[in-house]
């Protein structure tokens, strides 16, 4: 938040301080999701667009084959010859390390940010208790992420619709929410770096580094036995192909879990943190 929104929370009583801050967080948050979402959701339109151009399954498998087996391995192609296989591919596997530096990069400004700014006394000085703070955030961040994927969706299907591209909604709708979990986890990730660290650079810098070295390890896994074992380590691995199998609710559940643990350490952590001026 800004200082002026910061400010404007003490004029709230204290019974309804969370539900105040959350808002307020919301409208700050509403135009950066908004173009998150547009971006986004041209990029996966054009791609829907583009898969007219390469003709008949029979040339995109063509296509396929030209490429090393171990790369589409890594990258989890398996079918590009129908639009949920090509989007899988083209959009879905690199979506997550991009769609995450929105609540990353709000989440590291959440307690750190502020702190910077010189912000964060004025937080304190309102009848807003520390953990409010940080659970008031994150749910925030967690509300405008959904309102980007539900934009991404949006645009992706009406493009599919208006070129006569056999997308169903239902999986456009998986598709999108399947990067929510994910995303979220990275976020609560920053919160809580948010919460250890005085600098909002730290609290970018380690969860962004913790998302690659995870991918990185997934992809790497795909195509050496030595690391296969070593993939149930990394995020990546429960992030499944929602829109060609639909979404994993195993996974979806436990990767939100694992997201809520993050936050209320971070409460914890915030609880006995001082506050540089």
């Amino acid at each position: 938040m800004n200082p002026k929104t910061e400010a404007r929370v003490k004029d709230y009583s204290s019974g309804g301080t969370l539900v105040a801050l959350i808002l307020h967080v919301l409208r700050w948050q509403a135009r950066g999701a908004l173009i998150w979402g547009v971006s986004l959701g041209l990029y996966a339109a054009a791609l829907v667009a583009s898969f007219l151009s390469f003709g008949d399954p029979q040339q995109m498998e063509q296509i396929m084959q030209a490429y090393p087996e171990g790369m589409l391995e890594a990258f989890g192609i398996s079918d590009m010859g129908t639009i949920e296989g090509y989007l899988a591919g083209q959009v879905f596997n690199l979506a997550p390390l991009a769609l995450a530096f929105f609540p990353i990069l709000a989440c590291a400004g959440a307690i750190a940010g502020a702190e910077e700014r010189g912000a964060i006394d004025i937080l304190l000085g309102n009848p807003i208790p520390r953990w409010q703070l940080v659970i008031g955030n994150f749910i925030a961040t967690a509300l405008s992420l959904l309102a980007v994927i539900t934009l991404m969706g949006v645009i992706m299907w009406g493009t599919a619709i208006l070129v006569d591209v056999d997308l169903s909604l239902e999986a456009s709708a998986a598709a999108v929410l399947n990067l929510w979990p994910t995303c979220v986890f990275f976020g609560a990730l920053a919160l809580l770096c948010s919460c250890l660290f005085h600098r909002r650079s730290l609290a970018i810098t380690v969860p962004a580094i913790v998302m690659f070295a995870m991918y990185l390890l997934d992809a790497l896994g795909r195509v050496s036995e030595d690391l296969e074992g070593f993939r149930p380590a990394s995020l990546f691995y429960y992030y499944r192909s929602a829109i060609e199998d639909g979404i994993d609710r195993a996974s979806f559940g436990g990767i939100v879990a694992a997201a809520v643990i993050l936050v209320l350490v971070a409460v914890l952590a915030f609880r006995r943190r001082e506050i540089y001026a």
